[in-house]
């Protein structure tokens, strides 16, 4: 069953690119699920810039739009946390992530990496991504399972 929930609801955007263009919400989703996968609040440039492949400086100059558009709450030296509206909107684009990543391995025997997914996920409409959903055999807020060398299917349920 889909969520009836239109994204709006849930991140304040009718769709994640209304809130963010695909550049800035990678970085978003890097602090979501670094912050997921090391159980901390705040995330160093340096690990942002690890896992994206971009300089410390590219990442610092993305914190400060960021953080300039209540999305992060950055210090300098102490790293960034996902505001509350950070937090819905990186949620948003990590969910959709995970349903493309779960669909196209559970469904079509395809396994591809973090930033396909992201991108997959960020261009396709709600009911595309609940379409997708619900062609896998998961509840709404368990899309996606844990694996052991990919940290980025950590999925939360969603507010619905």
């Amino acid at each position: 069953m889909a969520a009836t929930t239109p994204t709006a609801t849930r991140c304040g955007c009718a769709r994640p690119r209304d809130c963010v263009d695909r550049r800035t919400g990678r970085y978003l989703t890097a602090v979501y699920w670094l912050a997921a996968g090391e159980d901390r609040s705040r995330v160093s440039t340096g690990a942002v810039s690890d896992r994206l492949g971009v300089t410390p400086a590219t990442v610092t100059e993305t914190f400060a739009e960021l953080a300039a558009a209540d999305l992060l709450d950055y210090e300098k030296h102490a790293g960034v946390r996902l505001t509350e509206r950070g937090r819905a909107v990186a949620g948003e684009l990590a969910y959709r992530q995970c349903v493309v990543r779960t669909f196209f391995a559970a469904e079509l025997g395809v396994e591809f990496g973090a930033d396909e997914g992201y991108q997959f996920g960020y261009v396709l409409p709600e009911s595309g991504v609940e379409n997708l959903r619900t062609r896998i055999d998961h509840a709404p807020g368990d899309c996606c399972t844990e694996r052991a060398a990919d940290a980025d299917c950590l999925c939360e349920a969603r507010a619905n």
